[in-house]
């Protein structure tokens, strides 16, 4: 849902439309509004205390004229204007006009914006509109301190073998203290709506590399990707990167169904990790629309049975129990290494390890903790 303010805009009136790129800002213009975007309709474009500020900042930090913003097509540069508490740019406080591009982070004082542009003109009846999706001002600046200065901590969860009940190997799994995003869910959800999603799985991924490789391998480390990630040469790469940090750990690519377009692309994929002695898994199996076509023509190392699957499974019906054991019994004709997820208790393990799974993941074999990779 978009909400708007008008605002006088004859004069925009009489032009034809343009679809020639379209710059704006999104963010708070006080500290008790909600957040806007604001489309820079001039070439330069002045922010401040000012009643005649293209865009009027109401906070006592800002100064009267405080920065102006000079878009030209492609080209956008951002000028402090002598005010008090500065003018930010990711960050850092800039002295002279800097280029900006889209996704930058432009902090007036203690405002903030993200800088965005379209190739659509927006409607012509409004300059600023508010929207939906970033309830709190220090989101953008939450998830840049979260990537740039590393503000999250992998937690690693024991995989270990249904035979034995051996240590496997572990699974990391991303952590965050900031309020408000201490859930997994809701910090990828926030990193999303920014468009940032690639570059925190892609953060997680080296931190996990770079705290395991002084360790002894505890064997295989299954790492996660997002179903947004493509599964192009730039994942392979920066896999390929972390795999030879981790050294003797052997690396285990998970992906969801999600982040499957078609069977050539998983093809080459697995073809690509396998080329780099790195293993696939097939994550969240069952949890929504299991895609059985790809699990036939392009076989995975691991399949992870999903806990919708498995937690509470020993006292589910015999139909349910049938087609699990069904299915596990699938893969190992087909040489596919089962793991159940979110086994919680000893009567599901017990009855996982009846049906034939390979490993077992959940609470009752061990919580993601911190520091579980120094265990014995």
């Amino acid at each position: 849902m978009v909400k708007l303010n008008q605002q006088n805009t004859t004069s925009e009136k009489t032009h034809s439309p343009s679809r020639e790129t379209c710059w704006f800002l999104e963010g708070c213009c006080s500290h008790d509004a909600n957040a806007t975007r604001t489309i820079l309709r001039s070439e330069t474009f002045k922010l401040g205390r000012s009643p005649e500020a293209d865009l009027i900042l109401n906070a006592n930090d800002i100064s009267k004229f405080h920065a102006e913003i000079i878009a030209v097509g492609q080209v956008v540069i951002l000028k402090d204007l002598g005010s008090t508490n500065g003018t930010y740019v990711n960050g850092l406080r800039i002295a002279e006009p800097t280029p900006v591009g889209e996704g930058d982070l432009l902090q007036f004082a203690s405002l903030e914006f993200q800088l965005g542009r379209t190739e659509a003109l927006p409607e012509p009846d409004y300059n600023t509109c508010e929207v939906d999706g970033m309830e709190s001002r220090w989101m953008i600046t939450q998830m840049h301190q979260i990537l740039n200065q590393q503000q999250f901590w992998m937690a690693y969860q024991p995989i270990v073998s249904a035979k034995d009940l051996s240590r496997h190997g572990v699974e990391a799994l991303i952590r965050c203290d900031i309020p408000g995003l201490q859930s997994p869910f809701q910090l990828f959800q926030t990193a999303t709506q920014l468009g940032l999603e690639t570059n925190l799985s892609e953060a997680s991924r080296v931190k996990t590399a770079e705290e395991l490789a002084p360790f002894s391998a505890q064997s295989h480390i299954f790492v996660n990707t997002h179903p947004h990630e493509l599964l192009d040469s730039r994942l392979i790469e920066s896999l390929d990167q972390i795999n030879q940090l981790l050294g003797i750990w052997k690396l285990v690519v998970e992906i969801h169904e999600a982040a499957v377009p078609d069977l050539q692309t998983i093809r080459e994929f697995k073809q690509s990790l396998h080329a780099l002695n790195v293993e696939l898994a097939y994550d969240d199996f069952g949890a929504g629309q299991s895609r059985l076509r790809e699990l036939v023509e392009v076989p995975p190392d691991y399949l992870k049975f999903d806990r919708a699957m498995v937690a509470g499974l020993a006292t589910g019906s015999s139909r349910q129990i049938s087609i699990v054991e069904s299915l596990v019994q699938f893969c190992r004709e087909n040489q596919i290494q089962t793991i159940a997820e979110g086994i919680d208790d000893e009567q599901d393990g017990n009855l996982c390890r009846e049906i034939g799974f390979d490993l077992l993941q959940g609470f009752f074999y061990g919580r993601p903790e911190k520091r579980e990779i120094t265990l014995p």
